[in-house]
């Protein structure tokens, strides 16, 4: 019974991961700015519909 043992690891150059690291890097930051750009979207949907109270009524709400 001969087994092929496949390795977990696959070699790449150092200049190569490098790149893949920036690439990765950069993806990350554009996701983080889509997430906020719909944080963004979504904040002014719940001001047009009224579910935003200002700071003020909310700190007479609470008793401060």
């Amino acid at each position: 019974m001969n087994r092929l043992v496949a390795s977990n690891y696959v070699k790449i150059p150092r200049e190569e991961y490098s790149k893949l690291k920036k690439l990765q890097k950069n993806f990350e930051a554009f996701w983080n700015y889509l997430k906020h750009l719909r944080d963004i979207e979504e904040a002014r949907e719940d001001v047009k519909s009224g579910k935003i109270i200002s700071q003020e009524k909310l700190f007479k709400q609470a008793g401060l």
